[in-house]
């Protein structure tokens, strides 16, 4: 979600004043890899052993899912474009459902290129999965009148969760044009859903500013039109340094916006992946993430990713953040490594007395 489709920049690659991410403990990552797979939590002084529980907990709107005192869990998908590509999905969703998330969500595709596929994969998860699927939707395409009618029907398919967004620039595109009859920004979308029935409504934030916006404090007053509009939760872009959300959520808290602000957390895969994708989100890269990355085998590569952002998702838990939603692309590794980590499901070792 938020790639934007157009090019950003990459003038920033030094590292951020500030806070820095705490080094990830080594064996992290291999116990909560070896955790999942074992299959048994044993006799872990945590609940732990609730990851097997599999909660029906699906149609309840997002906002009164947030656990007190502790962070949600949320796991975003894209829908494949092949019926086999959706078969091997699904099977790749029952070991999702495994680590209990609060909800699932569903993007809508390059251009809203997919959105037979959203609604298929949407229903799944919420009809025969048995958690909450939130689905997004794009203004990319359609007119107002297209658009009310899909929020129909996703209303009928007893989805009650919507991720609601202008969309990036259809392929080959490199603005943002407005279909005939069409929307042009996300508040007008958020403002028709509303309108059409008793949804949970999502919209999307920036921590380091929206790629088309002429700064953060800008980008912030588009994000109060949402807001104003009927949003009711902001799950924002990725980052690579816990230093843009943390202040990007004190930003928030001190313009008087109080609706919860779920940080999303994109595992590296390689360094060719990154630079890719922070160029178009016109996302920092740091200059320790392109040391890490730099001179090792692909497999090294995504385990540093995955040590890495292991060590953002324990910093913001411990920062009291409303969730982690995992922009998974697919991947069950990715899940199988980061989910744990959570809800802090590991022993607590005991300190020594000072």
């Amino acid at each position: 979600m938020g790639v934007n489709g157009k090019p950003g920049s990459f003038d920033s690659l030094s590292e951020t004043a500030g806070r820095s991410i705490p080094a990830s403990p080594p064996n992290r990552i291999e116990f909560a890899l070896g955790l999942a797979s074992a299959g048994s939590c044993g006799s872990l002084s945590t609940d732990i052993g609730r990851l097997r529980e599999i909660t029906m907990n699906n149609g309840q709107p997002i906002t009164s899912m947030i656990p007190p005192k502790r962070s949600l869990l949320s796991i975003e998908i894209f829908p494949p474009k092949t019926e086999p590509g959706i078969a091997s999905l699904k099977e790749r969703l029952e070991k999702f459902r495994f680590y209990s998330p609060e909800f699932i969500s569903v993007t809508y595709g390059a251009g809203g290129s997919s959105q037979t596929n959203t609604l298929k994969l949407a229903e799944y998860v919420e009809n025969s999965l048995g958690v909450t699927a939130m689905a997004h939707l794009t203004c990319v395409g359609h007119s107002s009148e297209e658009l009310r009618q899909i929020v129909r029907h996703i209303k009928e398919l007893g989805i009650h969760n919507i991720m609601a967004l202008r969309g990036d620039p259809p392929q080959g595109q490199s603005e943002f044009e407005a279909a005939n009859q069409g929307f042009r920004y996300a508040s007008e979308l958020i403002r028709m859903i509303s309108k059409e029935g008793d949804f949970c409504i999502g919209c999307a934030g920036y921590p380091e500013g929206h790629v088309e916006a002429d700064s953060i404090e800008s980008d912030v007053e588009h994000l109060k039109e949402k807001l104003d509009a009927g949003a009711q939760f902001i799950v924002t872009q990725f980052f690579l340094d816990n230093v843009y959300f943390l202040r990007y959520r004190d930003l928030l808290r001190r313009q008087g916006i109080q609706v919860p602000v779920i940080p999303g957390i994109l595992p590296i895969s390689n360094y060719s992946q990154i630079t890719r994708f922070s160029i178009m989100c016109g996302c920092t890269l740091p200059a320790r993430v392109m040391r890490g990355l730099h001179g090792r085998s692909d497999e090294d590569q995504e385990k540093f990713g995955l040590d890495h952002a292991a060590a953002q998702v324990e910093e913001l838990i411990s920062e009291g953040v409303d969730g982690i939603h995992l922009y998974a692309l697919n991947k069950h590794r990715a899940v199988q490594a980061l989910a744990p980590l959570v809800r802090n499901r590991f022993p607590v070792e005991p300190q020594p007395a000072e």
